[in-house]
């Protein structure tokens, strides 16, 4: 299969190197390839933008595939057009040889991309899909055992009703896919909800290509003592340890808050350590208010002359 075989826009993002995500994105009925390229790029700045063109005109209308009739889909087409789409964005990633394969769709454009995955589960290693729905049934299995995907859709949907989008959230579980759904209650119209949760997913992605242990830890101070110790991440996502100068000679600890992006990288006790290190060079006594802080200073007695006094964590 070619790589025009569909017309296509393709849009490297302002951060993006050869090697990095390709994130390829499908319009739903109506629109083009244009219609996810400023959000794609914008959420995911690091990936190149690949968005190809439904071939199939219905009232004038693109789409990806047809219908036989009003809630009633052409599944030999569908089949056709699904390996013709699977060639297509195999032919990409040969050219492309990227790290990551992300897809994004929208209703008829999440029905391709489902049917995609289903079909070469090699594809994919991620997917947002927005509004889908099941035209068809789908056989237990565990390919889809390494897969993320992410499901938004409305609860009041009246053209991908919530019972089939549901049951393509069954479907793909019972491949084994690890799936998160963020419901809204409107219809088919794209809510804040949703963007929201696809940038938190892709944040996620992104994250996986930074090595968050070699992130500088930073320290923010106000004239009143106020501060905090912060590691920027991907995506403006900030993880964080809060404290407050008491006096010439002891600081509180009164918050540490670590995102998702940086769990499981020792980025708290990172914040923490440097903490210490700085109130050891001032002589400042330490009060772990903050339940992490305490719980780590009872995991290290031999932390115990920085204390002020002991704070005991909080149980459960």
């Amino acid at each position: 299969m070619p790589l025009d075989s569909y017309h296509h826009a393709e849009r490297p993002g302002p951060d993006y190197r050869p090697g990095n995500p390709a994130l390829f994105t499908f319009h739903g009925t109506g629109g083009d390839e244009t219609r996810f390229l400023d959000l794609s790029a914008a959420l995911f700045p690091e990936a190149v933008v690949i968005a190809p063109r439904g071939d199939v005109s219905e009232n004038g209308m693109r789409r990806f595939f047809r219908r036989a009739g009003e809630g009633v889909y052409d599944m030999e087409d569908l089949a056709a057009r699904t390996r013709a789409m699977a060639d297509f964005v195999t032919a990409h990633i040969k050219r492309l040889a990227p790290s990551r394969v992300i897809g994004l769709g929208y209703s008829n454009g999440a029905n391709i991309l489902a049917s995609v995955i289903l079909e070469e589960p090699g594809l994919f290693s991620d997917a947002v899909l927005m509004h889908p729905l099941i035209p068809w049934e789908i056989e237990n299995g565990d390919d889809l055992a390494a897969k993320s995907i992410l499901v938004t859709a409305g609860g009041r949907d009246p053209i991908c009703p919530p019972d089939l989008t549901g049951q393509l959230i069954e479907g793909l579980e019972s491949r084994g896919a690890t799936v998160k759904s963020v419901w809204h209650p409107g219809g088919h119209e794209i809510a804040q909800s949703e963007l929201d949760a696809i940038a938190t997913f892709l944040t996620g992605i992104r994250a996986d290509m930074t090595d968050v242990k070699t992130l500088p830890v930073e320290r923010e101070e106000d004239d009143a003592g106020k501060g905090r110790y912060l590691v920027r991440g991907p995506g403006e996502t900030i993880a964080e340890m809060t404290y407050r100068l008491i006096g010439k000679d002891q600081i509180i600890i009164d918050h540490t808050e670590v995102p998702d992006a940086f769990r499981g990288t020792g980025t708290g006790m990172r914040l923490l350590k440097t903490l210490l290190a700085d109130a050891e060079k001032a002589e400042r006594k330490i009060i772990p208010l903050c339940p992490y802080a305490a719980a780590q200073f009872e995991k290290h007695p031999e932390w115990a002359d920085m204390l002020a006094y002991r704070v005991r964590a909080k149980k459960g």
